[in-house]
């Protein structure tokens, strides 16, 4: 008798202990339907919470065989707790969606359906959420209005980190071992058939959220510098711009300014303005080719992406498969 195709369903949480409860209570029933045909996994991530969120998780696996979990050593991030999730789930298709209850699980059968259909990866399609502010609604959109103009790969604007993988995206996703990680960006780098499912996000159902100013800076930045060259050229380009704009502005100055009689005064202005500009244009070329400098050196020192502190027997199964296929990669860079 073949065995039954099994369903990972991955859940990354940060600090999470009033609302995981809440969230298990509904990602349950969302995907009994689907025991008939698949063995289902729940595994939930710590990402390094410092309240009660993992003695939570270790309730709900005491409480229900099909829950699983890692704890990481400390906070790394979401899309780091992402990628350990992604790593450890053993499903032929593996689902993620944050346990805030944001994303809702009654829609996971949906993309399984998808998944069925042949697609290997499903994607979340967030509808505008008017309870969000003004500058966090507008800021997200000028941000995938940029990445879409400057990168090479295709970002669908408002997909979610709530979606389907097949079970060979995940393993190509899992070759990535990026320091930065973008993990919206690498799911369309991959180039799989993708499908789309709309949904209109709920309200938080305990808790604050995680996506501080910092935090949503930081996540921009990944993207814009892990998918588009744009931002160096950019910078030199705003270099010669304000080169010029600097001489212009000398002229200006020195005519509108300075009398004939004084023509000290107007070599010595010329010479200031024109240094304080230069000055400024090369400050934004270094921090711009800096930060892609910084970036190639995190990558070379080869740390891993997560530490785990703790994670329940069965859980590691993936990521034996992954560092296979790290070191295949390895091998065959060595050999070229």
């Amino acid at each position: 008798m073949p065995a039954r195709p099994r369903l990972s369903v991955v859940c990354p949480a940060y600090e999470e202990e009033d609302v995981l409860p809440r969230f298990h209570a509904a990602l349950v029933p969302a995907v009994e339907p689907l025991a008939a045909d698949y063995d289902l996994e729940l595994l939930y991530v710590d990402d390094g919470s410092r309240d009660r969120t993992l003695d939570v998780i270790r309730d709900l696996a005491a409480a229900d065989p099909r829950v699983r979990y890692v704890s990481l050593s400390r906070n790394f991030g979401h899309q780091a707790a992402l990628t350990a999730g992604l790593d450890h789930a053993t499903g032929d298709a593996v689902v993620s969606l944050d346990s805030d209850l944001q994303h809702p699980p009654a829609l996971i059968p949906v993309l399984v359906a998808k998944w069925r259909d042949g697609f290997d990866v499903v994607l979340t399609i967030r509808g505008d959420d008017r309870r969000l502010g003004w500058f966090k609604r507008l800021s997200s959109r000028a941000f995938y209005q940029v990445l879409g103009r400057m990168s090479s790969v295709e970002v669908r604007p408002a997909a979610a980190d709530f979606r389907l993988l097949s079970r060979r995206a995940v393993d190509e996703l899992g070759r990535l071992r990026e320091a930065h990680r973008y993990v919206r960006g690498m799911v369309q780098w991959l180039g799989f058939r993708v499908a789309e499912v709309p949904f209109e996000p709920a309200a938080r159902q305990g808790g604050v959220s995680k996506y501080t100013l910092r935090r949503m800076l930081r996540f921009a930045t990944d993207g814009l510098l892990s998918f588009s060259p744009a931002p160096a050229r950019l910078a030199a380009g705003a270099g010669v711009a304000i080169t010029a704009a600097s001489w212009l502005l000398c002229v200006c100055a020195v005519a509108l300014l300075v009398p004939l009689s004084e023509p000290v005064a107007r070599v010595g202005l010329v010479l200031l303005t024109a240094l304080h500009l230069l000055a400024a244009c090369g400050l934004g070329v270094a921090a711009v080719l800096g930060e892609y400098a910084a970036r190639v050196y995190d990558q070379a020192k080869g740390r891993p992406v997560y530490v785990v502190k703790e994670a329940t027997a069965g859980a590691g199964h993936g990521v034996a498969r992954v560092r296979r296929a790290a070191q295949t990669k390895s091998l065959r860079a060595v050999g070229t």
